[in-house]
Parts: C-alpha cells; sequence; structure tokens
C-alpha cells in the first residue's frame, strides 16, 4: 500500500430536497453536494465514498437529474472514483439512479465485491428495512483475497448510537474478514465512535433539513496508511439559519418589542426562526412578523409559539413541529414504509403542478408504464410471507399507516381497490389474489391485457 491513501466522506445530499417550497433552497442542496465534489478534487483525494441520500426522492425532476450527472462528471474527469450506496429515500424497487450512473462510467456501486484501492478493500450495504435486518445474509461477501483495511458503507441507524437499530458489533463479529471502518449514512449529524478496534463515524448531511439540524453541515476525511486510520472533520459553506428567541412580558408595544429584536440581526437570505416565548396570555399575529422578516430580506421567514409546547400537559406527546412542516411530511410518508406504486400516488397527489381533475388519469398513466417494467411471475403470490414482502417491501406495516395508505389510495384512483390485512377473505379476493378472471366484462385485449391476471390494488 502506498504511503497515504485519502477518502472523502459524505452522505444524505437530499439533491432535489425544494425546502419550504423554495426553488433557491433546492439549489442550496445542490450546491452543497457540489461544494464537497470541488474540494475533493481540489485535494485529489483517491476516491470520493457517498453513504446513500443522493436524490431526495425516488422521483427527482429531470434537472436534478441532469444537474448531478454534471457534477459527478467533473470529479470523472479528474479521475477520481464516486463510490456509492443507495440510501432509502432513492431506492426503487429494481434498478437505481446510481445503477444508471454506473453504467454511465461515472459512479460505481458498492456491494459484497470489492472495490479495491491499492491494499484497501471497500463494500457497501444498500439500506435496508428493519423488519429484514435479522436475516441479513453475510455470507454473500467475497474476501478472498487478503487486505490491509477492510471499510464497510452504510446507510442505516446504527448502535452503539442511541438511535442505533443494528449493532455494528453484529456487523463486525459476522463479515468474513476483519473490519477496520464504518462509513455511515441516515443520521444527519456528524458523529463518531469507536466498535472494538473499528471507527464507525456518520460524516452528517450537506445541508440543513430541518431547523433542528442547528449546528454546521461538514464531511469526513478518512487517511489511511501504514500508521492506521485518521477521521477528521471540514465544514461546507451553506445558507445560515438564524433562530431569534423573542420573550412577551406584557400587551403595550408588543410590536416594537418584537421587531426591535428581529433588527438586531442580519437576515438578509437568511432561513429565520422567531421563538416566542413568555405571557402566554398575549395574542400575536405571526402574518405581521413574518412580513417584518421578509421586508428585511428573510429568505424563508418562520415564527414558532414556544408558548404552546411550554403549557401542554405532560402526558401529551406532540411528534409533528408545524415550523417545518415539510420535514413532518417526509418523516411520516417514510413511517408508513409505502411501496413504490404508493409512494407513486403520494408525489401525484401532493405535486401542485397536477391539477386536482388530472390526479386520477395521471395515477392511472404512471402506474401502468410503472406496471409495464415489473416481472410479476417473481412474485409469489401463493406464499404469505414472501406475499406481504412484495407488498411492504419488507418493512413492517402499522394498522394507523395501513388505514392512511387505503384511504389516499381510494379517494384519489378509483381503478384501485385496498383490502387492509385485518379486514376477512372474500371469495373474489381470493379469486383476484389467485389470479383468476370473475369479470366476464373485463376485455381480454389491450394494452395492458398481460397483467390482467394480478389484482391491482394488492399490489399496492
Amino acid at each position: 500500500m502506498r504511503s497515504e491513501i485519502r477518502l472523502v466522506h459524505t452522505a444524505d445530499s437530499h439533491i432535489g430536497y425544494k425546502q419550504y417550497h423554495s426553488e433557491i433552497r433546492r439549489q442550496d442542496f445542490l450546491n452543497a453536494f457540489s461544494s464537497v465534489i470541488n474540494d475533493s478534487i481540489e485535494m485529489n483525494v483517491d476516491a470520493v465514498i457517498h453513504a446513500g441520500d443522493l436524490f431526495d426522492t425516488r422521483n427527482p425532476t429531470l434537472d436534478d437529474i441532469l444537474d448531478t450527472i454534471a457534477i459527478l462528471s467533473k470529479l470523472k474527469s479528474a479521475d477520481i472514483p464516486f463510490l456509492a450506496i443507495v440510501g432509502n429515500h432513492e431506492s426503487k424497487q429494481n434498478s437505481q439512479w446510481l445503477d444508471l450512473f454506473e453504467n454511465m462510467g461515472i459512479a460505481v456501486r458498492l456491494g459484497t465485491e470489492p472495490y479495491r484501492i491499492d491494499g484497501v478493500s471497500i463494500y457497501g450495504i444498500d439500506n435496508i428495512s428493519r423488519s429484514k435486518i435479522s436475516s441479513f445474509d453475510y455470507s454473500l461477501f467475497n474476501a478472498q483475497e487478503e487486505s490491509d483495511y477492510n471499510i464497510i458503507v452504510m446507510h442505516q441507524l446504527m448502535k452503539p448510537f442511541s438511535f442505533g437499530e443494528w449493532d455494528c458489533r453484529e456487523v463486525i463479529d459476522s463479515l468474513p474478514f476483519n473490519v477496520d471502518a464504518i462509513l455511515l449514512g441516515d443520521y444527519h449529524i456528524h458523529d463518531k465512535t469507536m466498535v472494538g478496534d473499528a471507527w464507525v463515524t456518520y460524516s452528517g448531511s450537506t445541508e440543513r433539513n430541518s431547523a433542528s439540524e442547528k449546528e454546521r453541515r461538514s464531511y469526513n476525511i478518512v487517511k489511511i496508511s501504514d500508521s492506521g486510520i485518521d477521521i477528521s472533520r471540514r465544514h461546507i459553506p451553506t445558507r445560515e439559519f438564524a433562530f431569534i428567541p423573542v420573550n412577551i412580558s406584557g400587551v403595550s408595544d408588543i410590536y416594537e418589542d418584537i421587531f426591535g429584536k428581529i433588527d438586531e440581526h442580519n437576515l438578509k437570505d437568511r432561513v429565520v426562526f422567531v421563538d416566542i416565548h413568555g405571557e402566554t396570555s398575549v395574542p400575536v399575529s405571526y402574518t405581521d412578523i413574518e412580513e417584518h422578516l421578509r421586508n428585511r430580506g428573510a429568505l424563508v421567514s418562520r415564527v414558532r409559539d414556544m408558548r404552546i409546547a411550554g403549557n401542554r400537559p405532560d402526558n401529551l406527546s406532540i411528534s409533528v413541529s408545524f415550523s417545518d412542516p415539510d420535514e413532518a411530511v417526509k418523516k411520516e410518508i417514510n413511517r408508513m414504509h409505502l411501496t413504490s406504486a404508493g409512494l407513486l400516488i403520494d408525489e401525484i397527489v401532493r405535486d401542485l403542478n397536477i391539477p386536482k381533475s388530472r390526479v386520477d388519469a395521471e395515477s392511472e398513466e404512471r402506474i401502468a408504464s410503472m406496471m409495464e417494467t415489473m416481472d410479476f411471475k417473481q412474485m409469489d403470490f401463493d406464499n404469505e410471507q414472501t406475499y406481504s414482502d412484495n407488498l411492504n417491501a419488507g418493512s413492517e406495516q402499522s394498522e394507523e399507516s395501513t388505514q392512511v395508505r387505503k384511504s389516499l389510495i381510494e379517494s384519489e384512483v378509483d381503478m384501485v381497490t385496498a383490502q387492509s390485512d385485518d379486514e376477512p377473505e372474500t371469495e373474489t379476493s381470493k379469486e383476484q389474489s389467485s389470479g383468476k378472471v370473475t369479470d366476464p366484462d373485463r376485455p381480454e385485449q389491450g394494452r395492458h391485457s398481460s397483467l390482467k391476471q394480478h389484482n391491482l390494488g394488492d399490489f399496492l
């Protein structure tokens, strides 16, 4: 192995995220990722490792795809490989966007076969659902050639961090080779620890995905030499967020006090949050405050009334921050573990560019196009466990999320009839799930006649 190998470790770029419905914020996420790539070229590193969620959605826009290709092409021109895995936000049912970039020669999808840089072998594990962690097959990894150092790249919430779902110790003990470092994505805050002799680190996201991510954004620089592995951190220049606390003590001159506090700060082109504390009986106009923030040049203005949160009953749990609704929606959709078709319908329903009168037709057309690419022969509809995995992509569904998904599909797509797992199976549903067509009026010919033997509602 040469004297020193340098790698950039980054993750959670979420390209395409139009945060706060702002096109400028969408560009901010792209700029942050571009900044990491530009730094990597300037430092002439040996590789850039991306630990998942390059895109914010499974269906990025054409602009997002073309912009990403342009950035990765610069890395390719500098002869620096882009090594990546698939995160939960961008994961599709079959082929991934990362496969497209690999076919174009501008990326490498990490997996069970090692990518070697001199004496360093780098492996990858795409994001998998929590229900499939216990059955993960470690024997798939190829470790025939010895390496000086072995690195695993993952996109998961990991123990020993307090929020972990998958234990790093299990990964280290189960793989057929020594693990020297685990480079992680999914958690948006930078963190680093040791598990045995192996480094375990999150690089953090490249842009702030919510107001709770207050610390500066960053990525990791991993240096590997005969003396071991050293992991340092470099910050990324991103748009500033301003948090202005305001305390209300009385009714008189309330707005003079609030505006005076706001005017103490430079708000030009910043994302600004005004947090109101103090007397709960004093009414406040959020609209007036947000208008004042915009007049002061704020790019995004939000008012958070902390008096409401501070006076709720102790036994009341509030998990949604309405000061950051986009992030709340993203987390809730993620929690529901929708299938690819369900996620597609969600995107159509919430797309402001699609008129409500076109939702039904748009949903039918796009789902039909998606189904044309699917191989139903690989789906075992008679095997309850396999069938459940096909429906839910291996994710455990709560009764509440199943009902929410059922209501969404039934209300927006008349052609779909989705039954929850708790409903009794009727003779009709038995025939549909077994592939029998009982409707004598159903046409046997047509564009999608080859798919008629399977019930679309069951698939969703």
